[in-house]
């Protein structure tokens, strides 16, 4: 019977999924990833496999859907309580106000925060039931900040940071440790899949974090009993001034997109 420890992953496939992906397979664990693309993800999970000797399931779902949600929650369910859940599937978003369809705000919210509760909702029971487990919610500093032409991405990353963050208080007694993690500016093709790569551009590179400085916050803030934690020096310092109006008209005008690209 196979003794090691299991960790199921979202958003598996590029990016800070599959650094958290990299970084379980190399401390021996199994895995259970998930993603919508079924190639990426079998390509993804035969590596790990052969390079680190664990074994790796996968979960082809779209977790933008209810219906995508149920079939990743069976998947994980069928073998009992996982070890570690990471909840990482994400997409980011700019658009004013009124340009969004209520399908896209429907899709985004549970993708990044209707999603991610009702997993935890159904998963943290298995995990409490057996007296120990991870979970780490990938969220984002716009839970933090206010973000204009980003209103329902930072509304959808603040609504799972605060259950988080409380989820976190409720189980740290049973042996059930829950961390959210809020990064910035991460190198990943996040932003370049939402049409926003003129950022890689236009933001200095000392915001860039790589996406093993998430992974490696992440890990300390279960270590440290922290309910949540904003990697990056830099972020952490300048938070408490972020939302003021003056570092809000300094970003607007730093990241704002060249009309003449449009």
């Amino acid at each position: 019977m196979n003794s090691r420890p299991r960790a199921v992953i979202t958003g598996a496939t590029s990016g800070i999924g599959l650094e958290f992906a990299t970084d379980y397979a190399r401390r021996g664990y199994d895995l259970l990833l998930a993603a919508r693309t079924s190639s990426d993800l079998e390509q993804i999970s035969q590596d790990l496999a052969a390079r680190f000797g664990v074994e790796c399931s996968t979960c082809v779902a779209d977790l933008s859907s209810l219906d995508g949600v149920e079939k990743f929650i069976a998947s994980v369910s069928d073998a009992g309580a996982p070890d570690v859940l990471v909840l990482n599937a994400g997409v980011t978003m700019a658009a004013r106000v009124g340009t969004t369809s209520v399908e896209v705000i429907d899709d985004v919210m549970t993708l990044l925060a209707l999603g991610p509760m009702i997993a935890i909702e159904r998963i943290a029971p298995l995990m409490v039931e057996r007296g120990r487990g991870d979970i780490v919610i990938v969220s984002s500093i716009a839970s933090q900040i206010p973000m204009p032409r980003s209103a329902v991405y930072a509304s959808a990353k603040a609504a799972i940071t605060s259950y988080g963050r409380s989820v976190h208080r409720e189980l740290r007694e049973s042996g059930v440790r829950v961390a959210v993690v809020n990064p910035g500016y991460v190198r990943t093709n996040l932003h370049r899949a939402a049409g926003l790569d003129h950022l890689a551009k236009v933001v200095p590179s000392w915001l860039w974090l790589d996406a093993s400085a998430v992974v490696h916050s992440a890990n300390r803030a279960l270590d440290r009993g922290r309910d949540s934690v904003t990697p990056g020096f830099i972020y952490r310092v300048s938070r408490p001034f972020l939302a003021s109006d003056a570092a809000q008209n300094f970003w607007r005008r730093l990241v704002r997109r060249n009309r003449t690209t449009r």
